[in-house]
């Protein structure tokens, strides 16, 4: 099932290379056909996925390097789970926005790597093994260094070559971390294994665990991106095409973010207990930085951007406060945040397309004319802000209450919360202030027949509505099925002693 969800884009991608250029429908209906099977197939996880069971389910295997023990190795938990069906979901909803007014001369190269792009994301999150876990994790890189470098605007050469460096430097020093932890794990158990659920159970120390997880963290927090190493995330977004940046903020930002649930949390606790505070002060001050410099922004590309620095710092922050309630809700808000910011940025790529600018300064009174763009924008901005009865509150509810309650940072869980209060202050005001811009006071300058959103662009914003609402309202399927896997890799026992050499037993 899982080889299925992952490799169906891959395969869509590879048969649009060889389709001929100019057969657009067929290219259209490729494309979009092997998206919505991939979402199909990810809503069919959620009938058999067992909510109370910790383990990971629909685990799948083939040997990919006997000799190491190195597989191919799938499988989902709670954490994996939704963000699986996010990605997948997005898939369909980039597809659909692209190919709605699609580039003439270049839909085939465009789609391809985009489908390229999905897989690569959807093998992050269900790979077991850390070996195809890396292969994956640079896979994202490639069809998005491309995609931006050629159908990027403004200074794209200079914003793909930025976030390739910043991105490579991340992946090298998780390579030597996923082979030292392996060359441990050999030197206790005289066998190798890359699997990610034997590496857990091993017992480090605690200098050992400090220097792997910073290598960890190191690449995790710039695919994050996370202050202050996010300074390639504006330049890539603003350059970025509307179509993949759904892709790329929806579900790639979230790559980093799951990495550390997955790998720093289980892996490296004595590590997290050292610098848990640090990051935390990091991530509080991204959540303030991203906030506060959104209120200054004019581009609405921009504005969005940097709220996504202010959302992702909240993530991080939940993660780091090392209990349940904190992770739970850093989950949540994954796909909280997936869901609302990718919809933002289709709402500036149509409002950018109606009034030819993305300027704030020269768009206002856009509501007299578009009602329903009107209603949808306002729904989205307020889910941003994180207004209670919509999604973008539960997630942030559930971090603060961790971060409250968080003994890794008790000595500073008050400042953070309040900075995490001051941060929603600075939403409501860029939110409130990117709505009104565009849409209220009255405008003399409108450009003549000027419409309203049309049924294509209508249905692909519709779903993160309905999402926004329902998750708001009735969060409890998810955090049912996130809480088991939460629990699971926050509490796990090491029984392989790296001194005794041998095995005490598996629990």
């Amino acid at each position: 099932m899982l080889f299925t969800i992952v490799f169906i884009p891959l395969l869509a991608s590879a048969a649009l290379w060889v389709m001929d250029r100019d057969s657009e429908a067929s290219i259209r209906n490729v494309a979009l056909g092997s998206t919505a099977l991939c979402f199909l197939f990810s809503l069919l996880l959620l009938i058999g996925f067992e909510a109370e069971n910790n383990a990971m389910q629909y685990v799948a295997g083939v040997p990919w390097v006997e000799s190491l023990n190195i597989n191919l190795k799938f499988g989902v938990d709670g954490i994996s789970l939704w963000l699986v069906i996010l990605t997948a979901f997005l898939g369909v909803i980039a597809t659909v926005y692209y190919t709605a007014n699609p580039d003439k001369e270049s839909q085939r190269e465009f789609l391809a790597l985009m489908l390229a792009l999905e897989t690569g994301i959807l093998g992050v999150f269900v790979s077991l093994d850390t070996i195809s876990f890396y292969v994956f994790w640079e896979l994202m890189l490639i069809p998005s260094y491309f995609i931006i470098g050629l159908w990027g605007e403004g200074n794209r050469i200079y914003a793909t070559t930025k976030f390739v460096l910043f991105t490579l430097v991340g992946s090298l020093l998780m390579l030597v971390a996923i082979l030292a932890l392996t060359l441990e794990y050999h030197h206790a158990m005289h066998e190798w294994t890359f699997d990610i659920d034997a590496l857990s159970h091993m017992h480090l120390d605690d200098g050992t665990q400090l220097w792997m997880f910073l290598c960890f963290f190191l690449a995790f927090a710039i695919k994050v991106p996370m202050f202050p190493l996010h300074s390639w995330l504006p330049h890539a977004y603003k350059s970025c095409p509307i179509p993949a940046l759904i892709l790329i903020t929806g579900a790639m930002s979230k790559a980093g973010s799951y990495g550390m649930v997955r790998f720093c949390v289980p892996l490296f606790p004595s590590a997290i207990e050292t610098l848990a505070l640090m990051i935390g002060a990091c991530a509080a001050a991204g959540m303030v930085y991203g906030a506060w410099i959104a209120v200054m922004q004019k581009d609405l590309k921009g504005l969005v951007a940097y709220s996504s620095i202010s959302h992702l710092g909240f993530i991080v922050l939940g993660i780091f406060s090392y209990n349940s309630q904190g992770v739970e809700g850093s989950v949540l808000q994954m796909v909280n945040h997936g869901i609302i910011a990718s919809a933002l940025f289709i709402i500036v790529g149509i409002i950018e397309t109606k009034m030819g600018t993305r300027e704030l300064d020269k768009l206002k009174g856009m509501g007299t004319p578009m009602p329903v763009l009107y209603g949808v924008f306002m729904l989205l901005a307020l889910a941003a802000l994180g207004l209670p009865g919509l999604n973008g509150f539960v997630g942030e509810f559930l971090i603060l209450a961790g971060v409250w309650t968080s003994v890794a940072m008790s000595g500073m869980a008050a400042i953070y919360v309040l900075m995490g209060g001051l941060a929603i202050v600075f939403a409501s005001i860029y939110m409130l202030y990117m709505f009104q811009g565009a849409m209220q006071e009255k405008n003399e300058a409108l450009p003549e027949g000027l419409e309203d959103i049309n049924c294509s662009q209508f249905a692909v914003l519709l779903p993160a509505c309905v999402l926004a609402v329902f998750i708001g309202l009735y969060p409890k399927p998810f955090v049912d099925r996130i809480s088991p896997a939460v629990d699971n890799a926050l509490h796990v026992e090491k029984t392989v002693n790296l001194h005794s050499g041998e095995d005490s037993g598996h629990h």
